[in-house]
């Protein structure tokens, strides 16, 4: 989560909104907590995540801890700021609605243009590559 203005946006809006404070505790998160740990908690609730790491694809734990856990998660670009950030989740809120009712978990990409899978992603940049 994006600090306290993405979580007051999304409450404003009537939704429930946990951070990773409420969930685990300030004491847990100083001390550290992976990604292995909190995703099985977070898909057991059926949550969805709004996050930046990019890089949880790439690292093989990270990565079999999200697919067994069947997160719906919603990455911004890294470099995006705040107020883009909300402007991101306003403009693709009925889309990331319907995807997450859904219950077919992914990992999509938020953008002005939409909301990009996994799979359409890992297409486009195969077609760049060639």
């Amino acid at each position: 989560m994006h600090g306290r203005t993405l979580r007051r946006f999304i409450a404003d809006l009537g939704y429930q909104v946990h951070s990773p404070a409420s969930v685990f505790g300030r004491t847990r998160l100083d001390d550290g907590l992976d990604d292995e740990d909190w995703l099985p908690v977070i898909g057991a609730k059926g949550w969805v995540v709004f996050g930046r790491d990019q890089n949880i694809l790439k690292r093989e734990m990270e990565l079999q801890a999200l697919l067994d856990a069947r997160i719906h998660m919603f990455l911004f670009p890294g470099d995006v700021p705040r107020p883009q950030i909300i402007e991101l989740v306003q403009f693709n809120l009925a889309k990331i609605c319907a995807l997450a009712s859904a219950r077919q978990p992914n990992v999509y990409w938020l953008h002005l243009d939409g909301v990009i899978s996994y799979e359409q992603r890992v297409a486009t940049l195969r077609r760049r590559r060639r």
